[in-house]
């Protein structure tokens, strides 16, 4: 009998470390799922919720009502708890009422409710819209008198001004550096501190060392490409094509002038002459066709290179490449017609 306790108790010490080490794995995650998700967004929905904070309002009660209007998740709502904690910033949280989007980041929540009394509004600018289509979203969403469309546009082709941002390329046109992105602006802010703050972000964010034609071809790369799949294949064909001196022939840029991406792409668009009509016109077009985001930027610069000259967009938005003119209309009469 004491042989076998011996034995069990043997077996016992050598589990030990084993179940430590899975201890040790399980925290690990654990904390490494906590930092992953301080700067994930909640949701991918920029809808805003409107929430009051009230004088000396606890902690766990204003994470529950963000957590019941889906400002937070199940499992933010405790990493935002133990954020708070760490960073002793509960008694930071300033009692007001504010209009949320609902795809704001914990880090980026609770910097929000530190200001108090909706100081700040928050503003999702899309990738791929033109300066004019930034202008009306960003008047929209802060709707104050403060910000003039207008003049922001106005601005965006002003060399003078344009030349204190120091981007670095020659341009007297901001198409293509405001970039797109999630920004909180206070409610006084005009025309100016909105296009600064876009632009210092561009600077921010496209590290490497860029041309204009970089951020042309990424600008049609961000309106004719889908997704982060499709975007480095489509760039590849482009530069091609651009590189061989093909004509490039892509219908964004057709639609640039009209103002209209969903305008109908007919013949007499296809004929129009203006230095945007790549159907007409061999090389880039003169400036860029829209604000593009950093997965196309980078996609320019990393192009995958395949022997495809051509590429059409399905109506589910499944790319289909060609690598002769031949294999490109069947394409097309099989996905479009």
């Amino acid at each position: 009998m004491r042989v076998e306790k011996k034995e069990s108790r043997t077996s016992g010490t050598k589990l030990f470390p084993f179940f430590l080490i899975l201890i040790g794995i399980g925290i690990a995650l654990v904390v490494t799922d906590y930092k992953r998700n301080l700067n994930v967004p909640n949701s991918s929905s920029d809808e805003k919720v409107r929430i009051e904070i009230t004088e000396g309002e606890s902690v766990t009660n204003i994470l529950q009502n963000l957590l019941k209007e889906d400002l937070i998740t199940q499992k933010n709502y405790y990493y935002a708890k133990v954020y708070l904690r760490l960073k002793n910033l509960g008694s930071t949280l300033q009692a007001g009422v504010y209009n949320l989007p609902k795809n704001l980041t914990i880090v980026e929540l609770i910097e929000t409710l530190q200001y108090g009394k909706d100081e700040e509004i928050w503003v999702t600018i899309p990738e791929g819209l033109r300066k004019d289509e930034i202008a009306e979203l960003v008047s929209s969403e802060l709707a104050t008198e403060n910000f003039s469309p207008e003049e922001f546009l106005a601005l965006t082709n002003d060399p003078t001004f344009i030349q204190t941002l120091e981007l670095g390329v020659e341009t007297d046109n901001l198409e293509g550096f405001l970039f797109p992105d999630k920004y909180s602006f206070p409610s006084e802010v005009d025309a100016e501190g909105v296009i600064i703050r876009l632009v210092e972000n561009f600077k921010t964010k496209v590290t490497r060392e860029y041309t204009y034609e970089d951020i042309i071809l990424a600008s049609i790369v961000e309106r004719e490409g889908y997704n982060g799949n499709d975007r480095p294949i489509i760039a590849g064909i482009i530069l091609k094509r651009f590189e061989e001196g093909w004509l490039l022939q892509t219908d964004a840029t057709l639609l640039y002038p009209l103002k209209d991406w969903n305008s109908p792409i007919t013949q007499e668009v296809k004929e129009n002459n203006n230095p945007y009509n790549t159907y007409k016109n061999i090389g880039l077009p003169p400036t860029p066709i829209c604000n593009p985001g950093l997965q196309s930027i980078e996609a320019v610069w990393n192009p995958v290179e395949t022997n495809y000259y051509y590429y059409i967009h399905d109506n589910d938005g499944n790319p289909h490449y060609a690598e002769t003119l031949d294999e490109h209309n069947e394409n097309i009469n099989k996905y479009l017609r």
